[in-house]
This record gives C-alpha cells, structure tokens and sequence, in this order.
C-alpha cells in the first residue's frame, strides 16, 4: 500500500510539475531561438562588414590611382606652365625684335628720303652749276679773245711810238736808243705777261 502511496504521490509531484517543466522547455527553446537569430544578424552584419572593408579598399586603391593621376596631371600642368611662360617671354622678345626692327626701318626710311632730299638738291646744284659754268667758259672764251685782242694792240701801238722815239735819237752813240728800247721792251715783257692762258697761274 506504501508504495502505491508513493507511487501516486511521485505522480501527483511530477503532474504538478510538468507545467513547470513545460514552461522552462519552451523558454529554452524561445531562447534557442533568438539565439540562432542573434548569431544570424552577426553573420549578416560580419557580411557586410567585409563587404564594407571590401569596398573601403577598393576605395582607397581608386584613391591612390585618383591621386597619383592628380599629381600626374598638375605636374603636367606645371609643364604646361612652364611652356606657356617660356612662349610668352619668347613672344615679348619676338615683339621687341619686331618693334626694334620696325624702328630700325622707319630710321632707314627717314635716312633715305633725306638723303633722296640732298641728291635731289645736288642734282640741282650740279645743274645750276653747270650752266654757271658753261656761262664761265664763254665768258673766259670772250674774256680771253679781248685780251688777245688788246694785248695785240698794246703791243702794235708800242711798236709804233717806239719807231717814233727812236727816230729822234742821235745816230752818234746811240745810248738813247737803247734806253729807249730796253724801256719798251720792259713794257712789251710786262703786256705779254698778262695773256691768259688755261691752266697756268699768272
């Protein structure tokens, strides 16, 4: 009989217990559960995370290549710089030439037509004094043929008046005589000096 009591006793414990029992399954189980969902959200979340590190590094390798073309085109473009500088130092020399140049013609201009201003002028003066001296050459031509032509008659009229002093001299010693013709020929010498001749100074 005891160990029927018994029996119904450990029957009656373990039905009591057994919502107990019941409960704390289901709560394991609920916690199982979440537990699962939990190590799910981290394998979801270390996902992408890694897609994120992932992305992170392709980033920054574009960053790299970004930069490095940066810096390849902004050294270009200092040469670029350079180059332009270089250009417009060599055009303003250039431009100098050019000014100097243009300076340089316009001088050589000016110089040429003042110096087609003077041979104008000479060849104006050359006339003028060729006709000066064509009218010199006659006017010497007349001037010498009337000293020609004077000096002849100087000459014929001592001739003359000589004849006539002689002829009063005394024939005995005739020392008047010579006087007489050194003295006209003293005037012949210094009328024969006085041609002109061309060429010879007087």
């Amino acid at each position: 009989m005891k160990t029927i009591y018994a029996k119904m006793a450990c029957l009656l414990i373990g039905m009591s217990l057994l919502p107990l029992t019941t409960s704390v399954a289901m709560a394991a189980e609920k916690d199982d559960k979440q537990s699962r969902a939990v190590q799910r959200r981290l394998q979801q979340m270390q996902q992408v995370q890694q897609k994120l590190e992932q992305e992170n590094t392709a980033l920054k390798e574009q960053l790299k290549e970004s930069e490095a073309k940066l810096a390849a085109a902004q050294t270009a473009l200092s040469t670029q710089k350079q180059s332009i500088s270089k250009l417009q130092a060599l055009n303003s020399e250039q431009d100098s030439n050019v000014s100097a140049c243009q300076g340089a013609q316009q001088a050589v201009r000016s110089e040429l037509e003042v110096n087609e201003v003077q041979r104008k002028q000479l060849s104006a003066d050359k006339a003028k004094l060729e006709i000066a001296l064509s009218q010199q050459k006659t006017e010497v031509q007349a001037c010498q043929e009337k000293n020609v032509s004077l000096i002849n008659a100087s000459l014929e009229l001592m001739k003359k008046y000589e004849k006539e002093a002689l002829s009063g001299v005394e024939p005995l010693t005739g020392l008047k005589g010579v006087e007489i013709e050194n003295q006209f020929q003293t005037y012949r010498d210094q009328t024969e000096s006085q041609y002109y001749r061309p060429g010879r100074a007087k």
